[in-house]
């Protein structure tokens, strides 16, 4: 597996993204809040999607910049995530949510990020 972050491990359905933004399994790691799904499934695969709500960020050029770097977070530490969902036979769908008012910078974001990934596999 290299590092790259391709299409098919992205939420696309509306379906899906009704039900992780409807009731399910949550956590928060400041500054971000996460919502999971964790489905046996005969594809097992990750997906995951990133959204920074224009409530607290109301410019795009910043929401997009926080896309990036969570993006980035999670494109360097998915690999061993990717092989437990492989060696357990599940499908695992993740929901990113920015929830902070400030614009903060790569390190936190990044440390956030692991947090949850570790989360997440203590939950598979």
């Amino acid at each position: 597996m290299g590092n790259s972050f391709p299409s098919n491990e992205r939420v696309k359905s509306r379906i899906v993204v009704g039900r992780l933004f409807g009731d399910c399994d949550s956590g928060f790691a400041f500054p971000i809040k996460y919502k999971l799904i964790v489905e046996e499934s005969a594809s097992p695969s990750v997906e995951v999607l990133f959204s920074v709500p224009k409530r607290f960020h109301k410019r795009a050029n910043k929401r997009n910049l926080l896309k990036r770097r969570m993006r980035e977070s999670y494109r360097l530490a998915k690999a061993p995530l990717q092989a437990l969902a492989q060696e357990r036979g599940c499908a695992v769908r993740i929901a990113f949510i920015y929830v902070s008012k400030e614009e903060l910078p790569y390190a936190p974001i990044n440390n956030s990020i692991l947090r949850i990934l570790n989360d997440v596999q203590g939950v598979l």
